[in-house]
This record gives C-alpha cells, sequence and structure tokens, in this order.
C-alpha cells in the first residue's frame, strides 16, 4: 500500500511541475546517463549554432564535469540548477523517456522524444510478448491505472515526434499512441548531423594507426532480458563465435572487427578485444562519427542496419541458432525450466519478413558461425552489387523520405527549430512538413 502512495505521490509532483512559468530553454538528456544519439547531436549543433539556450542534464558527474570542461552547459539531474532548468524549460528533448531528463518535472513543457531507433521489433505499447508486455499490455482499466503508475514515464505521451518516412509514421502513431499531427517529417540529428558537419567525422584508420582492408561491426540487438544459469549470467555471444578462429582469419585478410553491444549488455564484450584485430567499442557513445568508414555490418534484428542504408553498407544478419539453442540448454539443465521459460522475444512487426534483405528470405542472412566466416571470405560481402542495388534503394524509400517524392525531406535540425519558433510565437516560419492523416504504408 505504502509503495501505491509513493508512486501516487509521484504523478501528483508531475502534475503539479504544470503550473510552473517556463521560458525559451530546451533540456536534453539520453538514456542510462549517457552523451549519446539524436539528443546528443541536436545539443552539439545548437553549441555552434546558438539558437536556442541547450542544458544537458544527466545523473553522470563525470560526463557533466566533461561537457563543462567543453564550455558546455550541463547539469546533474538532481542539482538545484538541474531541477530548476527541469522545472522552468519550455522544451523536453530526449532518447527514450522524459526520465532521460527528469520524469517528475515535465508536465507543461513541450516534450520532443527523438526515439533511438527505427523499429524492427515491436516498441511500446505495440509489444504483445516478451518480458516488456507486462508494461503495456493491459487488459482492464485497473490494470492500466496500476501500469501508468508503476510505469510512470513510459505512459507520458510525447507532444512531437521526428518521423522520416510514411512507414514510420504509422509504426510511432501505434507504437506511442500519437495522432498523426504530432509528427513531422525529417530526418534524425543523428543521421543528419554529419551531412552539416562532415569534417568532425572521425577515421577509424588514422586512430588504430593501421590501415585495414575492411572495416566490419558487429551490432547486434538487445535481447530484452539477460538469461541466468546457476545464478550466472549466460554469455551468449561466447557460443555464437569461435573468437580465435574469427581473430586468425582477420589477421590474414588485414579486416579489422568491431563489437558494438547494446547498453544493456556491454559489459559482455570486454574480454573479447583482447584477440588481434577484434575491438570492443560497446563503451563508445556511439558509432555516427566513424560510420562512413564501415564496410560492412553484421547485426540480427538491430534498426542500426536502417541508418547504415544512408550510406549504402552491406548488411549481413546473423542468427546463431545453436548459440541460442546451447543457452536454452544451459538454463534448463541449471534450472529444470523449460525452454520457453527463459523468456519469450519481444516479436518483429509483421512487415519485416516481406521486405527484401532484412526479410526472412534473405541471401542475407546465415545462422552459424561457420557460414559467417564463409561470408567473410567473400568479396561480395562487402559492396551493394548491381543485382542487390535496387533492393536497397527500396529499403531507402521505405525508411527515408528522400526517395518519397510525395513528401518534403528537411533535415532535423531545420523541422526541430521551425517548430521551436512555431510554439515561441514567432509565425514567419514557412510550411512545416506535418502529416495530416496516418495511411499504411506497410508492404
Amino acid at each position: 500500500m505504502f509503495y501505491f502512495i509513493l508512486l501516487g505521490l509521484r504523478k501528483v509532483i508531475y502534475h503539479c511541475s504544470a503550473f510552473s512559468p517556463r521560458v525559451k530553454k530546451a533540456v536534453m538528456g539520453s538514456y542510462k546517463n549517457q552523451f549519446s544519439d539524436n539528443a546528443k547531436y541536436l545539443y552539439l549543433h545548437w553549441q555552434q549554432t546558438h539558437f536556442i539556450r541547450a542544458i544537458w542534464i544527466s545523473g553522470d558527474p563525470q560526463l557533466v564535469s566533461a561537457l563543462k570542461k567543453r564550455g558546455f552547459e550541463a547539469y546533474h539531474r538532481r542539482s538545484l540548477l538541474g531541477l530548476f532548468h527541469c522545472l522552468t524549460a519550455k522544451f523536453y528533448f530526449y532518447n527514450s523517456y522524459i526520465g532521460d531528463i527528469n520524469q517528475y518535472l515535465a508536465k507543461g513543457a513541450v516534450k520532443v522524444n527523438l526515439w533511438h531507433g527505427s523499429p524492427l521489433k515491436k516498441i511500446e505499447f505495440d509489444i504483445e510478448s516478451g518480458p516488456l508486455s507486462n508494461t503495456y499490455k493491459t487488459d482492464s482499466w485497473s490494470e492500466n491505472l496500476k501500469c501508468s503508475l508503476k510505469f510512470h514515464q513510459q505512459y507520458i505521451k510525447p507532444d512531437l515526434m521526428l518521423s522520416p518516412s510514411p512507414l514510420m509514421d504509422q509504426l510511432f502513431s501505434s507504437a506511442f499512441r500519437l495522432q498523426a499531427s504530432a509528427l513531422y517529417r525529417s530526418g534524425n540529428p543523428r543521421t543528419d548531423y554529419y551531412r552539416r558537419y562532415p569534417t568532425q567525422r572521425t577515421s577509424i584508420q588514422k586512430m588504430m594507426k593501421h590501415k585495414f582492408s575492411k572495416v566490419i561491426v558487429y551490432a547486434p540487438t538487445w535481447s530484452d532480458t539477460l538469461a541466468y544459469a546457476e545464478g550466472k549470467e549466460v554469455n551468449r555471444y561466447e557460443q555464437a563465435f569461435d573468437w580465435e578462429m574469427l581473430s586468425q582469419h582477420l589477421q590474414v585478410n588485414n579486416q579489422l572487427f568491431l563489437i558494438r553491444l547494446h547498453p544493456n549488455e556491454a559489459h559482455l564484450a570486454g574480454k573479447f578485444d583482447q584477440y588481434s584485430n577484434i575491438l570492443d567499442i560497446s563503451h563508445w557513445q556511439d558509432i555516427y562519427s566513424t560510420m562512413h568508414e564501415i564496410d560492412l555490418l553484421i547485426t540480427d534484428q538491430s534498426s542500426l542496419c536502417i541508418d547504415f542504408l544512408t550510406y549504402q553498407t552491406p548488411t549481413l544478419f546473423y542468427v546463431p541458432e545453436q548459440a541460442t539453442a546451447s543457452v536454452a540448454d544451459d538454463i534448463t539443465e541449471a534450472q529444470g525450466e523449460n525452454k520457453q521459460n527463459i523468456q519469450s522475444q519481444r516479436e518483429m512487426y509483421d512487415y519485416v519478413d516481406a521486405l527484401p534483405i532484412f526479410g526472412n528470405d534473405s541471401s542475407a542472412k546465415v545462422f552459424s558461425f561457420e557460414a559467417l566466416l564463409m561470408k567473410l571470405e567473400e568479396s561480395d560481402s562487402f559492396y551493394v552489387s548491381a543485382k542487390h542495388s535496387e533492393q536497397y534503394k527500396q529499403l531507402s524509400n521505405l525508411f527515408w523520405s528522400e526517395g518519397d517524392n510525395d513528401c518534403h525531406y528537411s533535415d532535423a535540425f531545420e523541422v526541430i527549430e521551425k517548430q521551436i519558433n512555431h510554439l515561441s510565437g514567432n509565425t514567419d516560419i514557412g510550411e512545416l512538413p506535418q502529416h495530416s492523416a496516418v495511411k499504411s504504408h506497410i508492404p
């Protein structure tokens, strides 16, 4: 009972924050107190253009200190100044939830969810299976009320979202329960930033002080829940790769293999960069400054493959069935449970199966380490052939509005700044690329 009283008090504080006067400034933040993704690049852009006072909020004192040393404005989430700016800022820009900044003081602010991916797996209120379904799937008003109290920030709708294509309009509208009027056509700050500032890109070759013939990045998606056996976490990547054999292959072919695990699994990658030509970059803020030098993306379901479409980088999908079964066997033996109880995975959106390259019927998918190694030995894996060029173009047109003749394309910074001016009373801003209706664009 006391627990729900506290949850209710949190709601009261949130709604009371609506009475605070708010001024034209932006507070910004990212998940797990990182300096990453869309919010990071929008913040960096405004540090250079001074369009609006932009303030970074984080629970990491070292990050706050580092940003201040660069001459940027940043505050700890629980500091007096941090609380003050969260309570008085007119605009919230975040990558996941308002808790990236402050989940208690956002009522009354314009909440702009910059969302950190383009969904292949179901997200938010579209989730029907897996552990996250308990957050969103309710069967009665009482369960809905209970979840809205327990999962406060997940139930707060954003006021605005960016959507790069009609397909994303439909998915975001459903997943975040938004009207079409809340969606604005544009790219994302993370993909548009280096178009504006190409000289700020980072060279992996210079960083490593070696010229590799090919640079490969392995970026699997998060598996929702971590698997445990006998109280110990099961590292699925140990079974998915023969790291010694992979290292030998990379050395012979002068290739560099970068490991980029999801922040929730980043601790699992540390032991693998002991091998030559294998580098763990899971601790990097992100990889967008280096994407122009990546020759091949290997993933399973990560939406990073959609961002790589802007560079026409080939993608290889590695879904190691044997490793998945091995993890299941470990847990079943240790706990005496049925394999289905490990944790059912969050399902993919229905449209994914029919996609070229990304769909189920694709030659770009491999299911064993041996098959993966064979792909890495084929030169065709490292460029988009004429045969597949049209398929990659179809994907680009589907996920990015640049190839859609029916849509006006503006980069993220232009669209966001027009909307800020509009909401701040400056109406001389031209036409905003807004949507009057959400139509089905799922193939």
